[in-house]
C-alpha cells in the first residue's frame, strides 16, 4: 500500500517537471517549423540556380570536377538533402513534444 503511494506521488512529480519541458518544446517545434518553412522556397530557387548552373557548365565542357562540385551542392540545399535531415530532427522533436504530452494527461 504504501509503495503504491509513493509510486502515485513519483509520477505525479514527474508530471509537473514535464510541464516547463512541454511548454518550451511547444514554442520551438513552432518557431522551426516558422522558420523552416520561410527557407524552404528560398533554399529551393537557390538548389535549381546552383544545380542549373552546374550542368550548364558540364554542357559546355568547363571543369568537370567543378560542374559536378556545383550539382553536389544543389542536391545538397534541394528538398531532398539536407533539408530533408532538418525536418526529419523537427518531426523528432514534436513526436517528443507529443509523448510528453500525453504522459502528462494519462
Amino acid at each position: 500500500m504504501l509503495l503504491m503511494k509513493g509510486a502515485l506521488l513519483m509520477r505525479i512529480l514527474l508530471k509537473i517537471i514535464a510541464i516547463p519541458f512541454i511548454i518550451v518544446l511547444s514554442i520551438t517545434v513552432a518557431f522551426l517549423y516558422f522558420i523552416f518553412s520561410i527557407s524552404e522556397w528560398i533554399c529551393t530557387a537557390a538548389a535549381v540556380l546552383i544545380a542549373g548552373a552546374g550542368i550548364i557548365m558540364l554542357a559546355t565542357g568547363y571543369s568537370v570536377y567543378s560542374s559536378v562540385g556545383l550539382i553536389v551542392i544543389g542536391f545538397l540545399v534541394s528538398p531532398f538533402g539536407l533539408r530533408a535531415v532538418i525536418e526529419w530532427g523537427i518531426d523528432r522533436l514534436a513526436d517528443l513534444n507529443d509523448s510528453l504530452k500525453e504522459f502528462v494527461t494519462c
